[in-house]
This record gives C-alpha cells, sequence and structure tokens, in this order.
C-alpha cells in the first residue's frame, strides 16, 4: 500500500485502543502494600466488556515487579521470569492483541525469553512499529537496567528517525514508559526521560507525529507543546499525588486509558475502577 492509499485509508479510520500501564506483577507477592494481581484481574475483566471492542491494547511497561518484594539485591534474569509467565496468564482473556514496553521496573532478557520475542539477542531492546487502519504506532524501549529514570540510545533513536521517514504522511502516535517533559513534580521528574530533548527534536520533524503517550508515573496528566501532545496513563494499581512535591502513593483506583480515532480526530477518555476493593496503602 503506497502513501496515498494510506491516507486515504486513515482519513476513514474508526476504531479505539486501550493504553493500560505499571501493571507491577509479582510472581512471588502479593505485595504487602497492595494485591496488584488482583487490581490487573479486575481492570482485564473491565476491558473484556468494553465496547465499542478496541482493535489493540498497549501495555506501557513496568510490566512486573518482583523486585519490589526484594529491594535489598538485583534481581536475576531467572527471578523475574515467573512474574512474566503469571502476567500471560492473567492477560490471556483479552479478546484483542495487546503490545507491551519495558519500564523501569522490567527486565529485559527475561521478558524475551518468556514472551518469545524474534530478537537476535536477549539484551535487544524491544522497539518496534505497527499500523492500524492507516495509522502508525511506534513502541520505544526506554529502560535502562538498574535505573529509575529512562533512555534512548543513539543506535534507538537513529531508527526511529529512519522509522518515521518510511512512514511520512500517516498520523503517528508513540508509545514509551518515561515521560520526556517535565510534569513539575520534583521528585518524579528526577525519573524522567534523560533525553526527552533529543527524542522531541525528532518528533517535531514529523508534523504527523501528534501524540506521545506514556506510563511511569502513575497519574492521568497532558501536557502540550508546538503542537505535540504528551499524555500519561494511570497505573492499574496504585497512583501518585498530583499536587505532593514529595513522594506520596494514593491507594488506587485502578485506572486505564480509551483513545478514539475517528478520521483524522482522536479524542481520549480515563477510566477507574471506582470501588475495586482495593486495600489502603
Amino acid at each position: 500500500m503506497n502513501q496515498q492509499d494510506l491516507k486515504n485509508t486513515a482519513a476513514q479510520a474508526d476504531f479505539c485502543f486501550v493504553h493500560f500501564t505499571d501493571t507491577h506483577i509479582m510472581a512471588g507477592g502479593p505485595w504487602s502494600r497492595m494485591d496488584t494481581t488482583a487490581s490487573l484481574q479486575q481492570v482485564v475483566e473491565v476491558l473484556q466488556a468494553l465496547e465499542p471492542r478496541p482493535a489493540f491494547a498497549v501495555i506501557g511497561g513496568d510490566l512486573v515487579s518482583p523486585d519490589m518484594l526484594d529491594r535489598d539485591r538485583i534481581l536475576t534474569q531467572t527471578e523475574y521470569e515467573p512474574s512474566y509467565h503469571l502476567l500471560q496468564d492473567i492477560l490471556r482473556p483479552l479478546p484483542y492483541p495487546t503490545y507491551m514496553l519495558l519500564g523501569n521496573h522490567d527486565h529485559r532478557s527475561a521478558f524475551h525469553q518468556v514472551m518469545q520475542t524474534p530478537v537476535p539477542s536477549l539484551e535487544t531492546t524491544h522497539h518496534y512499529s505497527f499500523d492500524c487502519q492507516g495509522y502508525h504506532f511506534v513502541a520505544l524501549d526506554t529502560h535502562q537496567p538498574g535505573e529509575h529514570a529512562g533512555a534512548l540510545d543513539s543506535a534507538q533513536l537513529g531508527w526511529l528517525q529512519d522509522d518515521l521517514a518510511a512512514h511520512r504522511g500517516q498520523p503517528t502516535l508513540v508509545f514509551m514508559h518515561h515521560h520526556p517533559w517535565p510534569l513539575g513534580l520534583a521528585w518524579m521528574d528526577e525519573m524522567r526521560l534523560r533525553n526527552g530533548e533529543a527524542l522531541v527534536d525528532i518528533l517535531r520533524q514529523y508534523p504527523d507525529v501528534r501524540w506521545m503517550i506514556c506510563g511511569h508515573v502513575h497519574l492521568d496528566q497532558s501536557i502540550q507543546r508546538d503542537g505535540l501532545t504528551m499524555l500519561t496513563t494511570p497505573s492499574t494499581c496504585f497512583q501518585v499525588s498530583k499536587v505532593s512535591q514529595a513522594r506520596k502513593s494514593l491507594p488506587g483506583p485502578p485506572g486505564f486509558r480509551v483513545v478514539y480515532i475517528k478520521g483524522h480526530e482522536f479524542s481520549t477518555r480515563v477510566l477507574h475502577l471506582h470501588g475495586a476493593g482495593i486495600a489502603d496503602l
């Protein structure tokens, strides 16, 4: 399909997708502060009944977090793998494709091993792109082993430049775990994407890139600059305060984002599972 055909297809697009993130699944759990498995199961139950039916789901990183059960040491690949198997089991009822990203709590080689991703090495970054009804979607890998902040290396930035150039003219959305722009929360912004402006400089070269959608921050936020919008999505488990300049967690409720696309128009809403029965933090 040539670029003009893709533009025509996008003009007729009519679909939605869901973005949920920071699921923090722990096979050795439940975590003493909340049951992240139960909260994700509740979200998945709602997503199965969502109307209209989403075309796909994007899971925005921090898929698993067994490290939160044992913060005194670095866990091995083998110790991470059961949590990814548990995540697979929880997601299995979803009746549409899922696209996953990696976050700071993830383990790249354990993810590749369990998910059987077609990569040349278990250490290969998990970045890729896909299309739906004439729209182009890009998933970036901001995971930095042993770090809470994120970064994109030069190879991935080069790949992104080539990918966007090859899809010039297609309306495009970009997903990543870490937020490239500061939110104004000092403690959280210390853990943002370190070279976020390098990323944004590339995206600004392509006017068809409209939105960046991120996880990591456990809250719903929207920032617009120069025609580009950054959205963040709340977690499927605990949230954080939007106003506290010190680290402050809140006891849920679980949340997720739905994005609606009709022609060249985007809209979105965030849904929370109030009354989901999550224990106080």
